[in-house]
């Protein structure tokens, strides 16, 4: 639409030049009137809403024109350009400000973690340094967010302009259609928020990314001078420095600082060293990218592993010594010598390819690290593949020892051990077991389990990187899975490390985001056990399994020692042989086990179970074992389950008494309707449980509604077991509490 009147074909990448239509000039600024009154003549553009592209200026389109990037047009001196050069898009400030607020809005509904939905949102433009920039500016509006919404609040900024926080369409959409070159296309992309309306970020998280900008950030604002938001903004500028200066002397603090919510030492130092030039761009993306894995160095030492796929320990440890590298036997030692020297590291005690750095080491800089040999992995990460497969690997180390012919073995059985990862994305824990099982003797393969596509595909990249060939990735629901299926008869190792609260994880943003009340967390912390149990007794009933790790990133018990006691008290699979492996085969040496009072007083139990904090060095962590022996006696139920099983018998009991509905028992089994009844209760419980997790649960009815309401359908009827149990499990906790008193 300018002097030369170009128009394209939307089929061939083909210009026709029409006559050329005579020039305007008034003001410096160069119009089309001819392609203008056309326009107004084929009704497709009116005067009072007109858009004109003019060369060299941007092109103002209505009252919400401040939310597009800005856009130019071309020079005269370019008649008849390629389609794709028709218009030149520069980067938009207030395109990156609209994301960081989406951002936001996705913490709010709980949709991931500060990290990981920074990266998330980085993957969609995919530009150098992005998915840093974006960490760095949320979490600095996550640190001021209270006192900004008291300062919104308190100069009613947001009433006083409830427009201007408010974008009606995309930047991306509003751009697409200037491009077209119809200026009627940008009108009416303009004309229809809703068709983006989903997109748009709340006004309050927009508002608050902004105003902490033009508050606290060193550069101020980033957009254009001639902005309109920008311009209406500074105008609150005095208002809201007032405001902040009567708030640091409210709470008795010097500087802007003091008015933060404070962040963990380690993570502050972390985010200081992100954007300081094009340079460290690349390092910038790796640390946002380690961060949203939750790869990071947890205190003073970096955990790597040697990746025994491409490499190995003896040629990992050569690669360092011959880079000036100082090797320790201890990790206390290097700890200490890397006071003095940078280059140190150690071998870890407890788990073989494990190796210790310091945690000032960048890992961008190491050459193994970025071609795969080496992988950041926290140690307690690398816990539970080694805990399932360490047996393992010592049976196969003795064969050859012994001289044993294990390859004829492997061609008699056909296939080689067959593990399989229930929840495998990001893929650290399935990458370690494909190492650990591949080559000879073993000839091991891994089957991985992801049900979340965007996982997924995480998950096939770590594979790619690590170059784990021996893995065969499925995007599908474990718990879909049938534990009989032919196709799945040889797997006899499983690992489950199903979703937790995390709380584990020392460096994680989330205590910035503002917690569920504390009813709320535990309502989910119970739905989260709920699930675990769900996926862990799925597990175990597969028909060749032999071996199940269960493990959690988490310290609460309700999702570690409370879940083992809890499927250890099924009568189910004590009596398929299922127990604990005892603690000579569940790193010995480790110190950290499982708490004695969350296994009901039995000190064995708890020896059996491994427990990391992060003054271990390591993320918190737990991890369990089950083994499974068909020729040994069923084992006891557990105490504190045991007292359940009492409780729940004697309840049956007084139930038989009064019901004359009640199942028929044969050879000690409940058989007919009600034996079906029951199971689907239970497959109904760990759907729903499953479902909460996920998001899609219905919502739990208040108690005391349940109750009237059951009173009311029912009338007379009298209460069915599982009602009678319940009430009788809550009478004997208020009487030992009464006891306790």
């Amino acid at each position: 639409m300018w002097a030369g009147a170009a128009k394209y074909t939307n089929d061939r990448d083909q210009c026709v030049s029409s006559p050329a239509i005579p020039e305007k000039r008034s003001g410096g600024v160069v119009a089309d009137e001819g392609a203008e009154a056309k326009l107004k003549l084929e009704g497709q553009l009116r005067p009072h809403r007109s858009t004109r592209l003019v060369r060299g200026q941007s092109a103002p389109l209505d009252s919400h024109s401040h939310y597009l990037a800005d856009v130019s047009v071309p020079p005269a001196s370019h008649p008849c350009p390629d389609p794709p050069s028709l218009l030149v898009e520069r980067p938009s400030a207030m395109d990156f400000y609209h994301r960081s607020a989406l951002i936001l809005d996705a913490l709010d509904a709980k949709k991931g973690s500060v990290k990981g939905l920074c990266m998330s949102e980085a993957t969609k433009s995919r530009k150098p340094g992005e998915g840093a920039r974006f960490l760095k500016v949320v979490v600095e509006v996550l640190k001021y967010r209270p006192h900004i919404q008291h300062l919104l609040t308190a100069t009613k900024l947001l009433a006083q302009e409830p427009t201007l926080f408010v974008p009606p369409s995309s930047t991306a959409a509003a751009a697409s259609a200037i491009k077209s070159g119809v200026a009627a296309s940008a009108s009416k992309a303009l004309k229809q928020p809703k068709k983006y309306q989903k997109q748009a970020p709340t006004p309050l998280n927009l508002a608050s990314v902004m105003v902490h900008d033009l508050m606290f950030a060193k550069r101020g604002l980033t957009l254009p001078k001639e902005h309109k938001v920008r311009k209406k903004l500074e105008k609150y500028k005095p208002a809201l420095d007032k405001e902040n200066e009567r708030e640091k002397r409210r709470r008795k603090v010097a500087t802007n600082e003091g008015l933060q919510i404070a962040l963990p030492e380690k993570v502050a130092s972390s985010l200081s060293s992100i954007g300081k030039g094009k340079k460290r761009e690349h390092d910038a993306d790796r640390f946002a990218e380690e961060a949203g894995a939750g790869l990071e160095a947890v205190g003073e030492i970096r955990w790597m592993r040697v990746n025994t796929l491409r490499w190995s320990v003896e040629q990992a440890v050569e690669w360092f010594e011959k880079g000036g590298w100082e090797m320790f036997e201890d990790v206390e030692e290097m700890l200490a010598a890397a006071q003095a020297k940078p280059k140190v590291f150690a071998l870890d005690a407890h788990i073989e390819p494990l190796l210790a750095l310091p945690a000032s080491v960048s890992l961008p800089t190491m050459s193994a690290y970025q071609d795969g040999r080496l992988l950041a992995q926290d140690k307690a990460s690398c816990m539970p593949a080694w805990v399932l497969l360490a047996p393992v690997l010592a049976d196969a180390e003795e064969a050859l020892a012994n001289g044993l012919d294990t390859e004829g073995e492997e061609k008699k059985r056909g296939k080689g051990l067959r593990v399989l990862d229930a929840t495998a994305a990001p893929g650290n824990k399935t990458t370690m077991a494909a190492a650990l099982v591949a080559g000879d003797p073993i000839n091991g393969k891994v089957t991985a389990c992801e049900r979340d596509q965007g996982r997924f595909k995480v998950l096939k990249d770590m594979l790619k990187r690590a170059d784990a060939k021996n893995v065969q990735p499925m995007n599908v629901d474990f718990l879909s899975l049938k534990p009989d299926d032919p196709k799945l008869k040889n797997v006899s190792h499983l690992l489950v490390d199903p979703s937790c609260s995390g709380s584990g994880i020392p460096s994680r943003l989330d205590h910035l985001v503002p917690s569920a009340p504390e009813e709320e967390q535990l309502s989910r912390i119970r739905a989260l056990s709920n699930f675990q149990i769900a996926i862990l007794s799925h597990a175990l009933r597969f028909s060749g399994a032999k071996r199940v790790v269960y493990s959690t990133c988490s310290i609460w018990e309700q999702e570690d020692e409370g879940v083992v006691m809890r499927v250890l008290g099924k009568k189910e699979f004590r009596e398929m042989g299922w127990r604990l492996a005892p603690r000579d085969e569940v790193l010995p040496t480790w110190e950290r086990r499982g708490r004695v009072e969350a296994c009901g007083g039995d000190k064995d139990i708890a020896d059996s179970l491994v427990r990391c904090l992060p003054e271990d060095g390591t993320n918190g962590f737990f991890v369990a074992c089950f083994v499974k022996d068909e020729d040994a006696e069923p084992i006891p139920a557990p105490p504190i389950v045991a007292q359940s099983i009492e409780t729940a018998e004697a309840v049956e009991v007084s139930a038989e008494d009064d019901e004359t509905d009640a199942p028929a028992l044969v050879n000690g089994k409940k058989g007919g309707k009600q034996a079906k009844k029951a199971k689907s209760t239970v497959s109904q419980a760990a759907r729903i449980a499953k479902e909460e997790v996920v998001g899609k649960a219905p919502e739990p009815k208040p108690a005391a509604a349940k109750e009237t309401g059951a009173s009311e359908k029912k009338g007379d009827k009298k209460l069915s077991k599982k009602q009678l149990y319940l009430l009788k499990k809550e009478e004997l906790k208020r009487k030992k509490a009464a006891a306790d008193e």
